[in-house]
């Protein structure tokens, strides 16, 4: 199956993949020098400079079974740029474009497009145990915020254990790398933000001050297990202290799939202790061809909600290559206090 193993590395960005491409022959006349050196999913080498241009793009719709609610959408167009000139020293940048262009039964809208840098950070690689990481990335908390690219997964909906109970990026320094004390070897990553998100986007409840860890290795030669901690502080509420536990775990099996995560977050400095736990199940499985059926149940407590949340979601994903992927799903809540939408979602996704 081609995301689990991609997924083992999407920490470091999912791009890093990709091999640098040989000096091509001179092309014919006619064609493109460039595209000689493209291949879809790989990224686009720019001559000797180190630097390699990639992304991906989703166009995605929606309709919760009330014909004046459907929509359209660009939802998102990535940019990567990266920088590896064969050094200790690296350079990743992600910018994405979101919510590009919107249709619904009220017409077209653009307005909403928002530019918003997800990752921008330097790797200093002094060896495979020990690599620092300095800037704006991903926060390693689970397996799916840290291979969230649309392409990469498999659904159109994120589960939503991982959408609010934390920030998603954080700003300041990292240490991480795989330690050999296994025949896979195991990843480890420890992490500090002192607030001041760089490029910090208005809308979103971002860290204030964070120190977190995560620890992932093989219990088998199909089974990944990992575990996450942080404690924090977010700038809506500077008072109150937070902390998240959680785990996850990844079986893969000719070209079968089952994963999960985990957590629960509790407060500090307030009565109650216990704020935000839930956790999902998601189970893939070969049809025919390239056409995957996908399932998944969620369980999740929102803060102040007086109900745990209930979530089934069953679709098919189609992959006719490893960069492009189709999929479609259904979902329906229970007890949903909160209004988390769903019905009919589909999308296209595809890694430059």
């Amino acid at each position: 199956m081609w995301a689990l193993p991609f997924a083992a590395t999407a920490q470091t960005a999912a791009v890093e993949s990709a091999d640098p491409v040989a000096a091509p022959a001179p092309p014919p006349i006619g064609q493109d020098p460039l595209a000689q050196r493209y291949a879809l999913g790989q990224g686009l080498r720019l001559g000797s400079s180190g630097f390699t241009l990639g992304g991906y793009g989703e166009l995605g719709y929606r309709d919760p079974g009330d014909a004046r609610d459907w929509d359209a959408a660009v939802d998102a167009l990535s940019a990567f740029l990266w920088w590896d000139g064969g050094g200790r020293w690296r350079f990743f940048s992600e910018t994405e474009l979101a919510d590009v262009a919107r249709v619904d039964n009220d017409g077209a809208h653009a307005s909403d497009a928002e530019l918003i840098s997800e990752r921008l950070y330097l790797d200093y690689a002094w060896r495979d145990e020990l690599k620092l990481r300095f800037g704006k990335f991903l926060t390693p908390v689970g397996r799916w915020n840290l291979i969230h690219a649309a392409p990469l997964t498999w659904t159109s909906s994120r589960p939503l254990i991982t959408e609010a109970t934390f920030p998603t990026n954080a700003t300041g320094a990292m240490v991480y790398g795989v330690l050999p004390w296994t025949a896979q070897g195991i990843e480890y990553s420890v992490y500090a933000s002192p607030g001041e998100e760089l490029f910090r986007e208005d809308d979103l409840d971002t860290f204030r001050e964070a120190v977190g860890a995560r620890v992932s290795g093989y219990a088998g030669p199909h089974v990944q297990l990992g575990l996450s901690w942080a404690t924090f502080e977010q700038e809506s509420d500077a008072e109150t202290r937070k902390q998240l536990i959680g785990g996850d775990f990844a079986w893969s099996w000719h070209r079968f799939e089952l994963s999960g995560e985990y957590a629960v977050r509790s407060l500090s400095g307030r009565e109650e202790q216990q704020d935000e736990k839930g956790y999902y199940v998601q189970a893939v499985a070969p049809l025919f061809a390239q056409v995957y059926a996908v399932g998944r149940y969620e369980a999740f407590h929102q803060s102040g909600a007086d109900r745990d949340l209930n979530l089934y979601l069953g679709g098919l994903a189609w992959r006719p290559m490893p960069a492009l992927v189709f999929k479609g799903e259904y979902s329906r809540a229970t007890d949903n206090d909160v209004g988390v939408p769903d019905g009919w979602r589909a999308s296209i996704a595809v890694l430059f």
